[in-house]
């Protein structure tokens, strides 16, 4: 018998127990707080209510308030699944929990807890076979209003400045951050993002250690465009030795990376200027994301790749320079290199089987800087290359001494 169980996060410890009493009877439980752990959290739990025989929900009042708890168990009152109720602390109940039987077993220890678990679920009807049609899959039960306001093509400054406020109050959310972060990814990109808010938007986004949007880890690396494979935890820095989820929540698009064979030093944050220009959709970045594989296209035109001639902010500069250097596009490179570099930019730049990845960028310095980290495709080796900035014509374009 497959068991499908939703509890919100304050009621774990009544989920796990819980959790042990089911396997002791032979049970197989799947276990869902209710609230976001990764990036294809809810197509999972969907999958997983669609499979069970029989759905609990360990009630509370933070279980009855919980977004997650409650569409697990109106979907599952839609597919016809048998519903058992488990008390962790009274509480009301929502209309579709109310004609539910209920089990406490508060109070109760475990010669006397398994046999009246035990009978409550065979006191329960088999589950029948899943309707057909399935009814629609509930959306994700998070951020529904931010995400709809966002696929808007057009809203005026006032709106957007108040959706940037909400977005980073949420951000504080631990159950939310991973939705909430690839919102802010889906804002970075619109149009109509005024220089002000999108140079705010790009200082959250901006590269440094962040919570690991699945909580493999404690914290994972965001070079500025996806996750990468560099975590740290338990006071270790270290090189995951898989591929990163495409997404780190339900929004936008960053994508896989490889791992680098080598872990990097600690890195410091970047110090954004509020000078930022907003980021525009219609081009695309390429950068490399450990291990020197190209992750997304810039666009192509009769076949040459379109990059920026420099740029009044460093930090877009500097993601020009790695992009140039990573597909050996010389033309783009003289085009973000100083005077005195632009007539040898190859042989200053291009090297071989280099891949650059943008690790952090310093405005604060005088001149501006930016490091990268350099993977030899040969060797796997990686080492780490800072480089400086000139302001030329009002552009910052990337200048080395002789």
């Amino acid at each position: 018998m497959q068991v499908f169980v939703s509890h919100a996060p304050s009621d774990r410890d009544v989920a796990a127990a819980l959790r042990a009493d089911l396997a002791q009877l032979g049970r197989q439980v799947a276990l869902d707080r209710g609230e976001p752990t990764g990036a294809h959290w809810w197509d999972g739990v969907l999958h997983r209510v669609r499979r069970c025989d029989v759905f609990i929900l360990v009630t509370s009042p933070a279980a009855v308030r919980s977004p997650g708890c409650l569409a697990t168990l109106r979907y599952a009152r839609a597919l016809r699944r048998p519903v058992l109720l488990v008390s962790a602390a009274a509480t009301g109940l929502p209309p579709e929990a109310e004609t539910a039987p209920l089990f406490e077993p508060s109070g109760l220890d475990i010669s006397q807890r398994i046999p009246k678990l035990r009978g409550a679920l065979l006191a329960l009807p088999p589950a029948p076979p899943l309707p057909d049609p399935l009814p629609l899959d509930p959306a994700v039960p998070y951020l529904d209003p931010i995400r709809q306001r966002l696929d808007e093509p057009q809203l005026d400054p006032t709106e957007l400045r108040e959706l940037v406020r909400q977005l980073r109050l949420r951000l504080r959310d631990e159950g939310e951050r991973a939705a909430v972060w690839g919102l802010l990814v889906r804002m970075r990109a619109r149009t109509d993002l005024p220089p002000p808010l999108a140079a705010e938007v790009e200082k959250v986004l901006a590269p440094g250690w962040q919570p690991d949007p699945e909580r493999r880890v404690e914290k994972r690396y965001w070079d500025g465009q996806a996750w990468t494979t560099l975590v740290r935890h338990e006071n270790r820095e270290f090189n995951e030795r898989r591929v990163p989820p495409p997404e780190a929540t339900w929004s936008g698009d960053p994508v896989p990376a490889r791992p680098r064979p080598t872990a990097p030093a600690p890195v410091k944050p970047v110090v954004s200027r509020p000078k930022v220009a907003p980021r525009l959709p219609s081009r695309k970045r390429l950068l490399v994301i450990g291990g020197g594989v190209v992750v997304v296209a810039a666009v192509v035109v009769s076949g040459v790749l379109i990059f920026s001639a420099g740029s009044a902010d460093p930090t877009t500069t500097a993601r020009d320079f790695v992009d140039a250097v990573n597909v050996a596009d010389v033309s783009a490179l003289q085009e973000v290199t100083c005077t005195q570099n632009r007539s040898r930019a190859a042989d200053l730049f291009l090297r071989a089987g280099a891949h650059l990845s943008l690790e952090r960028v310093d405005e604060s310095a005088d001149p501006p800087t930016f490091t990268v980290l350099a993977t030899d495709s040969a060797t796997t080796n990686t080492d780490r290359r800072t480089y400086s900035m000139v302001e030329e014509s009002g552009k910052w374009l990337v200048c080395q001494g002789s």
